[in-house]
């Protein structure tokens, strides 16, 4: 705030200057080339102060986070997203192609992996079942390797 008071001061005494020295002058050309002087000694008296007075200013911008920075944030996001969601599809999936196969399944989870370059890998699959129907455990392994690629780890409760 210092600065531009600096800045104020400097033009109304430069105006002031101004307007005095020309109440000193009245023939016309001298009048018209102390114009012109004064002209420029006005733009002057305004620049200088502000470019001292912006000197000091300055503006910090590093406790912002860039663009970039921006964007892979949300890019995690959504591909955290992406693997939830896809989780919980494969999980309501196979929950059904079991029953439609006629076996009761407890739960169903799927622990999936994200590789990157837009690709999701299935890591394990675990189906939960009662201790009545262990004896289905060779069919839940054949339906999993068929539509999932994958042998599932079978936990009897």
């Amino acid at each position: 705030m210092n600065g531009f008071y600096t800045v104020a001061v400097t033009v109304c005494a430069a105006a002031i200057a101004c307007a005095i020295l020309s109440r000193f002058v009245t023939d016309g050309s001298l009048k018209r080339i102390l114009s012109l002087v004064m002209g420029a000694f006005m733009v002057c008296s305004l620049i200088i102060p502000v470019k001292n007075a912006l000197k000091d200013f300055s503006l910090d911008l590093s406790s912002y986070p860039s663009a970039e920075q921006i964007t892979s944030t949300a890019d995690e996001a959504v591909n955290k997203q992406v693997v939830a969601q896809t989780r919980q599809n494969l999980e309501n999936t196979l929950g059904a192609l079991l029953l439609q196969n006629g076996i009761k399944s407890n739960k169903c989870e799927v622990i999936l992996a994200d590789s990157g370059e837009n690709r999701i890998i299935i890591s394990a699959v675990s189906i939960y079942i009662d201790k009545d129907n262990a004896d289905e455990a060779e069919q839940i392994t054949e339906l999993c390797r068929q539509n999932l690629g994958i042998e599932p780890n079978i936990i009897t409760e």
